[in-house]
């Protein structure tokens, strides 16, 4: 911190010692962020194991039959968590200092080869991809995974009902029509092989990963500090690979549809034509990202609050994410809408204390959630606002810091959460300079993690354990939010902390 009353040879050795340790920092960061790769590949390559699900003898995944034991692959998995996290944590709190011994050109293609790497080796940390491949065969079958359970598959003899995990096993698809489709595609691709259902899976997964990935570091700007966080924050971070490629999670699509309506409207149109176009095209992403996951709903309502000052583009927006996704579900059918509200009103992995009483009523229930959404919501926005420079918001065409604290909100008011709902708000979390908020979510997201591996057959007290950090990390959003003074993002002459106008100006259509 600078002595403002000192003298000058005072602030410069200060800032001198403060520009070593940033150097310091930033290089352990980056080697953390390095080991924890390689540890979660390592893992990941050992084949079956609690860490990595049984998904049959087909397929083209890197590994050998090491058959590791539960406490092996305990360690292992949560170590590159740690790794993972502690890294992210320390490349960020170097940059807030000024540090800036990366350049994007290094970061982002070795995050690019490192989701190569995760995609083409086996499916790991939970058995939900398993689940999207069963889903995806009986779609591909002709028959509706909104109505049939994966058990009734199996019953058929069908060579991937076989294989389906015995965890939602009576439980048809809860995704949206979009997630559907894909699961769809990927069982054309991959036939009567689990294995190979499973890596085209995983091959959609990565290119929404990288989609993401190049979408963010262009809304990033041309400043390399601003792209090297955004590369951290998403591309580069082992957590974010392991859950989104590697695990291979269905947000990885929703929130590659949302980036990609954020793309769309971060562009000026030059004629009314051309903004109504933009909207319309932006909606129907964003609809598209509900339609994939519905709780995507709450971000697309930050993204349509970012929009109130341009009109004519919320509504063709509206019209375009209305559209898109009514269309989606009339394809799919009454039984989609079942589906999901059965999910809904499943508690057997809720991590907020929700009463009984409450759970009991449905209707009372899904209000209270959607209240306490939106009033979380409306107090992080307040805070976004507080901490960072007017400059965020003023001047561009587009101010996501509603989007933001929507993306944050419907994640940590959520009955259920798990690490890789964090997708819904990491990437985007870019679009700002550093916020207090930085650090405190990709804790957050790094403890879940630690708590949940190596996923494969969670024990019940990991779920308690889950709920114990879930509770702890709302106490210390709202000390952040109520009580921490607005963060300050020093940098080097010429070098942004965070994003700048000139990013959003460069996509000027």
């Amino acid at each position: 911190m600078l002595i403002l009353n000192g003298r000058a040879g005072d602030r410069d050795t200060t800032s001198a010692a403060g520009g070593r340790r940033g150097r310091v920092t930033g290089v352990l960061g980056l080697g953390l962020l390095g080991v924890g790769a390689a540890v979660f590949a390592a893992g990941m390559a050992a084949g079956p194991s609690g860490l990595v699900a049984r998904w049959g003898p087909d397929g083209p995944f890197l590994h050998w039959a090491a058959e590791p034991s539960r406490s092996t692959v305990t360690a292992v998995s949560r170590g590159a968590a740690v790794c993972a996290g502690l890294g992210v944590v320390l490349v960020l709190w170097a940059l807030r200092r000024g540090w800036n011994g990366i350049r994007p050109r290094v970061l982002l293609p070795a995050g690019a080869l490192t989701a190569v790497l995760f995609a083409l080796l086996p499916p790991s940390g939970s058995i939900d991809i398993l689940n999207y491949a069963v889903y995806g065969r009986i779609t591909d079958l002709g028959l509706d995974p909104y109505v049939m359970t994966p058990n009734e598959l199996h019953h058929t003899g069908d060579p991937v009902g076989l294989l389906r995990p015995r965890a939602w096993a009576k439980q048809p698809t809860v995704y949206g029509p979009v997630a559907t489709a894909a699961h769809a595609l990927a069982a054309h691709l991959g036939g009567a092989s689990m294995g190979w259902i499973v890596f085209w899976l995983k091959v959609i997964h990565l290119m929404a990963f990288l989609a993401t990935a190049v979408m963010i570091d262009r809304l990033s700007g041309p400043e390399p500090t601003a792209r090297v966080r955004a590369a951290v924050l998403w591309t580069a971070n082992p957590l974010a690979l392991f859950w989104m490629v590697a695990s291979g999670h269905v947000d990885v699509l929703a929130v590659a549809l949302l980036t990609g309506a954020v793309f769309l409207l971060a562009r000026r149109a030059r004629t009314g034509r051309a903004e109504l176009v933009h909207g319309l095209a932006a909606g129907a992403l964003a609809g598209a990202a509900v339609a994939a996951k519905v709780t995507f709903l709450f971000p697309v309502l930050g993204l349509a609050a970012a929009c109130l000052r341009r009109p004519r583009t919320l509504a063709a927006g509206a019209l375009g994410a209305a559209a898109t996704v009514a269309i989606g579900y009339l394809a799919a059918g009454r039984t989609a809408i079942a589906s999901l509200t059965q999910r809904m009103a499943h508690d057997s992995d809720l991590f907020l204390p929700i009463p009984e009483p409450l759970r009991d009523r449905s209707t009372v229930y899904s209000a209270t959630i959607l209240l306490g959404t939106l009033a979380t919501a409306a107090v992080l926005w307040w805070r976004l606002h507080r901490d960072t420079s007017p400059a965020a918001g003023r001047d561009r065409p587009l101010d996501v810091r509603p989007l933001i604290a929507f993306a944050i909100a419907c994640v940590v008011m959520s009955p259920v959460q798990y690490p890789w709902y964090d997708a819904a708000f990491l990437p985007l979390l870019a679009l700002l300079p550093l916020t207090r908020f930085d650090e405190a979510l990709v804790v957050r997201g790094a403890v879940l993690s630690v708590v949940l591996l190596p996923g494969i057959g969670t024990a019940p007290s990991q779920y308690e354990a889950a709920r114990v950090a879930v509770l702890l990390f709302s106490a210390a959003l709202v000390l952040v939010c109520l009580f921490t003074v607005r963060a300050r993002t020093p940098a080097p002459a010429g070098r942004a902390a965070g994003t700048g106008t000139r990013g959003w100006q460069a996509h000027r259509g």
